[in-house]
């Protein structure tokens, strides 16, 4: 008789079934950094203002600039489609909440909600593999099904050092939780062996802001791990899924053994299973005192190493990334009263680049971006929608992607509490 415990060793080529996007595959997951947009305010700058003159969501370092309170959300939808293929795959969500404060024009705290990465994938065998036991030859196909995915906490604050510098800094605080089965499929029956996983980890975040003559500003960016991302991992029995459902249950007819019949594995920790390290260094240059024009460079460095900690889909992950931007923006004319001024472009193109660690697969992405944005009332609300399109090639294996994506964003600026916090 076959021993199931032979059968999970067996070796398979597989494909992506391409449920949310090939780089889903690879590691612990598709980054959202990846993924064309942060929010809607920011288009396609991180660390250069694009929000508003002299502020940008995402760098703290700017955040003294703003004159009230404000709350801003940013909700996405995202489609990757591939070359030669027409399946399409959408989903939306949140992508950005944040809470800033300005202290009197010297500092400013704030708070971020974000997603980080998002683990949904689904992974078939490619070729069918066929054994003889039991006087019978048997089809066996073998699936990896993983949804789940990371969220960021992010606390900030920033400080007006002087009329030339001015700092920032902020601690990320991961969490989130992951659920995979992996599957074996026999001639009407499957083996499932269930996991389940909980993540947590935290990064700290260094902003420089640097001002020179003729509108000319710095931005800088290091980031480290404070507490490498670790995993509390909890795996099931194997189970013979009788009903079909992909889950271990009675039903009709009952999986096999009986959920009550067993006990549930002890719960283990893989440490550093993300371990990032970041540098990025934007250039913006200002233009009468509405438009300006920037330019940004990142880097990216995973220095976890993933080899038998975890079961990866794609068994490979990225180890490094380099991304280049260059966006125009015309921001709103707060001096106006025509409605006409109270209006914000954005636009830019980006060029990413990464290396997958084992197979050293190259993947480059060439994307623009176009939002537009509208201001209104006296302390400055602000609508914003930016569009993204992208084409990501890998240099063997697999197809081509194209990713779009919309975003809408809304911020509600605070007078009632500036009021109350000037007195």
């Amino acid at each position: 008789m076959l021993k199931i415990k032979k059968i999970l060793f067996l070796i398979f080529i597989v494909s992506v079934v391409f449920t949310q996007g090939t780089m889903n595959s690879f590691g612990l997951g598709h980054f959202y950094d990846n993924q064309g947009i942060a929010s809607a305010g920011n288009g396609l700058s991180v660390l250069s203002p694009s929000f508003q003159m002299d502020v940008s969501l995402t760098n703290p370092s700017t955040w003294e600039n703003l004159d009230y309170t404000f709350l801003s959300l940013s909700y996405g939808g995202n489609e990757n489609s591939y070359s030669g293929n027409s399946l399409k795959n959408g989903y939306s969500g949140l992508s950005n909440a944040s809470w800033i404060v300005p202290v009197k024009s010297k500092g400013a705290f704030g708070l971020t909600l974000a997603p980080y990465l998002d683990q949904r994938v689904s992974m078939v065998s490619k070729d069918t593999s066929n054994f003889y036991a039991f006087d019978d030859t048997l089809n066996l196909v073998k699936s990896i099904d993983r949804s789940g995915g990371v969220m960021v906490f992010k606390m900030g604050s920033s400080y007006l050092l002087n009329e030339m510098f001015s700092l920032g800094i902020s601690i990320e605080l991961l969490f989130g939780s992951s659920r995979q089965n992996e599957s074996i499929f026999f001639d009407g029956s499957s083996i499932i062996r269930s996991s389940r996983a909980r993540y947590s980890g935290i990064l700290g975040n260094l902003y420089l802001a640097t001002s020179f003559k003729n509108n000319i500003k710095l931005f800088t960016r290091l980031q480290h791990s404070l507490k490498p991302m670790s995993g509390i991992y909890l795996k099931k029995h194997l189970f013979d899924d009788a009903n079909g459902n992909g889950y271990h249950d009675q039903g009709s007819p009952d999986d096999f053994p009986v959920p009550d019949s067993i006990s549930t594995l002890n719960e283990f920790q893989i440490n550093e299973i993300h371990n990032p390290y970041r540098f990025g260094v934007g250039l913006q240059k200002g233009f009468n005192k509405l438009n300006t024009i920037s330019i940004e460079y990142s880097s990216f460095e995973e220095k976890a190493n993933l080899n038998n900690k975890l079961i990866i889909p794609a068994n490979d992950w990225i180890k490094k990334s380099q991304d280049f931007t260059f966006s125009v923006a015309r921001n709103p004319n707060n001096l106006s009263s025509d409605w006409k001024d109270k209006f914000s472009v954005k636009t830019g193109l980006v060029y990413k680049s990464h290396k997958l660690s084992h197979s050293n697969i190259k993947i480059t992405e060439i994307g623009g971006a176009l939002g537009l944005g509208f201001k209104f009332k006296a302390v400055g609300n602000q609508f914003d929608v930016n569009y993204y399109l992208g084409k990501r090639d890998y240099s063997e294996k697999y197809s081509t992607e194209y990713v779009q994506q919309l975003q809408f964003g809304v911020s509600l600026a605070d007078q009632w509490f500036v009021k109350r916090r000037q007195k």
